[in-house]
């Protein structure tokens, strides 16, 4: 069972799963804080309200040890990464009414609308990937 997301605006949720102040609440606010690189912090605040490792690397162990230990921001790159995996697993956290085991098994299962890809893995390709893995449940 994952953790429940708590606030109530999507863009807030996504905020909170990336461990995120409350005043980072609409998407303007998040595609800033994105480019700015996000805290090394999110991606264990991902992987905490997800209480699964997923089968892929979301970010390089060597560059988040680095960003950890130096205290620094992830790039704006792998920013990008966990905001697309956030806004995807966001829209899946509500189709699951937030059952967290629905959701990684959604994420982790090849999915014949997403060409037989997981929808984990198209999530992190690109926005569009996180796009398409949206609107698979919105459809």
């Amino acid at each position: 069972m994952n953790v429940n997301l708590m606030r109530m605006t999507p863009a807030d949720r996504i905020s909170e799963l990336l461990g995120l102040p409350e005043e980072i609440n609409d998407r303007a606010s998040l595609e800033c804080a994105v480019a700015k690189g996000l805290p090394a912090s999110s991606v264990d605040n991902i992987l905490n309200v997800m209480h699964a490792v997923p089968n892929l690397n979301l970010i390089a162990e060597r560059a988040l040890r680095r960003a950890k230990a130096e205290k620094q921001p992830l790039s704006p790159a792998k920013s990008r990464t966990l905001y697309d995996l956030a806004r995807a697993y966001v829209v899946a956290d509500k189709f699951y009414s937030g059952n967290g085991i629905l959701v990684m098994r959604f994420l982790e299962k090849p999915n014949p609308d997403l060409g037989g890809a997981t929808p984990l893995s198209m999530a992190i390709t690109s926005p569009a990937g996180a796009d398409a893995v949206i609107g698979v449940l919105e459809g």
